[in-house]
């Protein structure tokens, strides 16, 4: 609640008065609403006006993300267990296929993953859409190559 203290000797008259204190009214308002939007998109939520019963209706949807790279990124010589990983899924990091914090400001988050076994590479899906997250399936980037008609 926001409390807005009005000195009345300033304010020459009451119509001004009330000019003044609608016009605050709207400010908040727009204010908060603007806060409300954004949270809802953060939250992966969209606002879809309903024109035929004139209300706004909130909808989940799934974004998608950036796709940098059609198949697996390659890290060599992983940390085992003492370090995390964070797996970028928005496709907006420039090191990708790590997160840089890129993401922030949209619904996405970072994927964190540590490895349990010893492994000479990591194969990591750079599509972003992979099954195996933050692993490439190997066939979801198959898939995007032939529908874009890249070899």
């Amino acid at each position: 609640m926001i409390y807005v203290v009005y000195d009345l000797i300033n304010i020459e008259s009451y119509s001004n008065f009330l000019k003044f204190q609608k016009k605050m009214i709207r400010m908040l308002m727009k204010r908060c609403f603007t806060v409300q939007i954004k949270e809802l998109e953060e939250a992966g939520k969209v606002i879809k006006l309903n024109k035929q019963h004139k209300k706004a209706e909130v909808e989940q949807f799934t974004p998608i993300p950036t796709s940098p790279v059609l198949g697996p990124i390659k890290i060599e010589d992983p940390k085992v267990s003492n370090k995390t990983y964070r797996w970028c899924s928005c496709g907006l990091s420039q090191k990708q296929p790590l997160c840089d914090g890129s993401h922030q400001g949209t619904s996405f988050k970072p994927f964190r993953f540590t490895l349990e076994q010893e492994t000479d590479s990591l194969q990591l899906c750079g599509c972003k859409l992979t099954k195996n997250v933050p692993f490439c399936d190997g066939q979801t980037c198959v898939n995007l190559r032939k529908q874009s008609g890249q070899p």
